[in-house]
């Protein structure tokens, strides 16, 4: 619990910030639903002249429905990359920045076990994945009859489940990638760069057929590629993407277990 709360207090000013963004994009999003429902038939066909590979891209399915305007705005992009970031920064933070910053050796003559302290970490940010993605959720509520958007708790919820699958798969991999660095700029970097890339190639499978054969391998596929503000929560993508991170989470473990730890 210690190492919880310090893993916590280590990184409650940028949590802070992120909370912020979070609600100011939810925020600034929703404000715009009014006039997207009002006018609802002419975009509608406006967005049908739009060209196909736009429409592909943007996954604009319904758009001016509340699913479909929250799975354009939200969580197609914006939701998941919040959480992929912050999955991502904390991930790295928890082994590679203790070498960057000189405070592994101290840290590791503490009388618990590396795994231990690792699961701790590991458990400080799943919470704030959660804690992001259903602060989303609250805020989207809190304006949902403000704005007349219409949307079942049910399917927003299953929205919301992809996301955190999505941010704890890339926090997995940063805790893997951060085990095996000792330089905490370089792990965010990798992981923050597979997980852009992996956004390109989704956004673009649509269009290129040569993606064809790796689209069922993209973790945002498995995410997003289910639709789940329409069709409900995805328990296969869910399943390949929790799956994923608790082998890389087992794997930066290990890793981390038998790692000679360098001080300045």
């Amino acid at each position: 619990m210690t190492i919880y709360l310090k893993t916590w207090r280590d990184h409650w000013k940028t949590l802070l910030a992120w909370s912020f963004t979070l609600i100011a994009l939810v925020s600034l999003q929703m404000s715009i639903y009014p006039s997207i429902s009002k006018n609802s038939t002419a975009i509608q066909g406006f967005l049908e002249a739009y060209p196909d590979a736009i429409k592909k891209i943007f996954r604009m399915q319904d758009y001016t429905t509340g699913p479909g305007f929250l799975g354009t705005e939200l969580y197609s992009m914006m939701i998941p990359l919040v959480l992929i970031a912050v999955g991502a920064t904390w991930g790295a933070s928890a082994s590679a920045e203790e070498e960057d910053r000189g405070t592994a050796d101290v840290l590791l003559t503490l009388p618990i076990s590396r795994v231990q302290i690792l699961i701790a970490k590991i458990s400080a940010t799943t919470t704030a994945i959660f804690f992001l993605a259903f602060l989303a959720v609250a805020n989207i509520l809190v304006l949902k009859s403000a704005v007349d958007l219409e949307i079942s708790l049910s399917k927003l919820l299953a929205g919301t489940a992809s996301s955190i699958a999505l941010g704890l798969f890339f926090a997995g991999i940063s805790f893997f990638v951060g085990s095996m660095s000792r330089k905490k700029g370089g792990a965010v970097g990798a992981v923050t760069g597979l997980a852009l890339i992996t956004f390109l190639v989704y956004s673009l499978s649509g269009l290129v057929d040569d993606f064809d054969p790796i689209v069922p391998y993209n973790p945002m596929e498995w995410a997003l590629g289910g639709n789940p503000l329409f069709e409900g929560f995805d328990t296969q993508g869910n399943l390949r993407l929790l799956s994923g991170a608790l082998l890389f989470l087992i794997l930066a473990n290990l890793k981390f277990a038998s790692k000679d730890i360098s001080t300045p």
